[in-house]
């Protein structure tokens, strides 16, 4: 479903994205006048894995999922989209169709960008040097996961998934980490490849450790306990990395 919304209000919102940051006003305007607001419902598909690239789009408000089809109908989840991010943009650069799907997790709201518009921004150098740092953060991104699902034991890997998940949306309460919602058991399962049996067992061995504890809202990891048992580097000056074990 599109819905009305003015080029100045989606212009306000490309100006907080920070792939657009070094695109001139005029032509970030320029791009507001030709988009297009769509909404998705809680669990709708946003786009399909194999479908043809005919935008990219700006998550505005809610959040989504990026998933890949795995065996047996299953679902890897390889990320998770917090507003103000941009998807889709990956398969505009070739015209390529979509290496994986886009799935609403809450009611969301996305400015589309045509591959017309796209296409003008990527003239701008600056914007396609800041792209090509962004497409390069995706595959360090897309390496770590594979790693973690190939190399780590059980509970690394959701050690693994739960440090994704503090440097995306954690916020830092003292000397702990909270993740407001808190991730299901299903959905750690989806992104280290393991079932949802697996993840509860091993959350309840990170519990016992003291390493983290939730509610039905939250999961708060601590970060001292953490350290304890895992490599811990801090990044953003704020946010610890949970990695393997030492």
């Amino acid at each position: 479903m599109t819905v009305a919304m003015s080029p100045a209000v989606i212009c306000d919102y490309l100006r907080r994205v920070p792939l657009f940051a070094p695109v001139p006003a005029s032509e970030l305007e320029a791009v507001a006048r030709s988009a297009r607001v769509l909404m998705r419902r809680k669990g709708a598909r946003v786009f399909e894995e194999g479908s043809p690239a005919d935008c990219c789009l700006v998550l505005t408000t809610g959040r989504a999922k990026v998933v890949m089809s795995g065996e047996h109908d299953s679902e890897i989840i390889l990320g998770m989209i917090e507003p103000l991010t941009v998807v889709g943009e990956l398969a505009l650069i070739d015209r390529s169709t979509r290496s994986a799907a886009i799935v609403a997790t809450e009611d969301c709201q996305f400015i589309r960008i045509s591959p017309e518009a796209f296409d003008s921004l990527r003239r701008n150098p600056a914007f396609q040097q800041q792209l090509l740092g962004q497409l390069a953060a995706m595959l360090r991104k897309a390496n770590d996961q594979l790693r973690a699902m190939s190399t780590f034991g059980t509970t690394e890997r959701v050690a693994w998934a739960l440090g994704r998940l503090a440097r995306e949306r954690g916020r830092v309460t003292g000397t702990s980490i909270i993740i407001e919602p808190r991730p299901t058991h299903q959905d750690l399962a989806d992104q280290i490849g393991t079932s949802r049996e697996t993840v509860t067992r091993a959350l309840i061995a990170l519990k016992r450790k003291k390493c983290v504890a939730w509610t039905a809202r939250t999961l708060e990891i601590e970060t001292k306990e953490f350290r304890r048992h895992f490599r811990s580097d801090l990044i953003q000056g704020d946010v610890t990395e949970i990695t393997r074990l030492v």
